[in-house]
């Protein structure tokens, strides 16, 4: 059985792969996915593939950024999530069969590795591995998934913006001069994941400026302590985290 790295901090478990499905896999499985895997760049604001859409293949992002969103009836885009490279995502719809559940975007430039349904369909019949990474890569998205619907049901905004701030910082942040630094980052993208208004979410980061937890530039935020910041999240309810990590490319044989 595949199990969870044990790692763990504050109130978090960090996953290595928790959007990553390929690089857990042992090395030749692996190996036999990447060469079925062909790329393909996307233009920045490129739709990769819509709602409704049946299937034609999974992806792995090799370079820039693809964001998943959906939109209300008056036209509001609700933005599920944002992955980044080497991350995964497309899979589901490969696995049951039903049409696309929502959008993707390429929000930069970005390159894609893409594996066809045809392609899919053999590996996971020749190699068992997949089915048990896949078992496991679903159970963590479905965690996170109750986790989100419990903050958003039971938690102020700004307590909902420290938790995804605190996944942002862990996932994706930078290291610079003490600090936590998330980048390329705006006050619109933070309304849109949080299913918020800017101007609600402008005035809790300005809040939490105040406070000293964090430091607003242009495009970026800074957090000041991490570790202090994290530990708001022990007094939340839930106050456990899944955080998806870069993963360790050279370890996972």
């Amino acid at each position: 059985m595949a199990k969870i790295p044990p790692e763990s901090r504050t109130a978090m478990h960090k996953i290595p792969y928790m959007h990553n499905w390929i690089d857990r896999l042992p090395q030749a499985c692996r190996d036999a996915v990447l060469r079925q895997m062909k790329p393909r760049r996307y233009a920045e604001g490129e739709t990769i593939y819509s709602v409704g859409e049946a299937a034609e293949g999974l992806y792995l992002i090799d370079s820039g950024r693809v964001r998943i969103s959906n939109y209300t009836q008056s036209g509001k885009e609700i933005r599920m999530a944002e992955f980044h490279d080497g991350e995964c995502f497309g899979e589901m719809s490969l696995i049951d069969g039903l049409p696309r559940l929502n959008n993707a975007y390429a929000s930069t430039e970005t390159l894609l590795m893409t594996l066809n349904r045809q392609a899919f369909d053999a590996l996971y019949d020749e190699y068992a591995e997949i089915a048990r990474e896949f078992n496991l890569y679903f159970s963590l998205r479905l965690r996170a998934l109750y986790a989100s619907a419990e903050d958003a049901t039971a938690l102020p905004l700004k307590e909902r913006l420290v938790r995804l701030l605190v996944r942002m910082a862990h996932s994706r942040g930078v290291e610079t001069d003490g600090m936590r630094v998330i980048e390329e980052v705006s006050h619109e993208t933070l309304s849109h994941m949080l299913g918020a208004t800017r101007q609600g979410v402008s005035r809790e980061l300005k809040a939490l400026e105040k406070e000293g937890q964090i430091q607003i530039r242009y495009g970026k935020i800074l957090i000041t302590d991490i570790a202090a910041l994290s530990s708001r999240c022990d007094t939340l309810l839930g106050s456990e985290l899944l955080v998806s990590g870069k993963p360790d490319r050279g370890s996972c044989e």
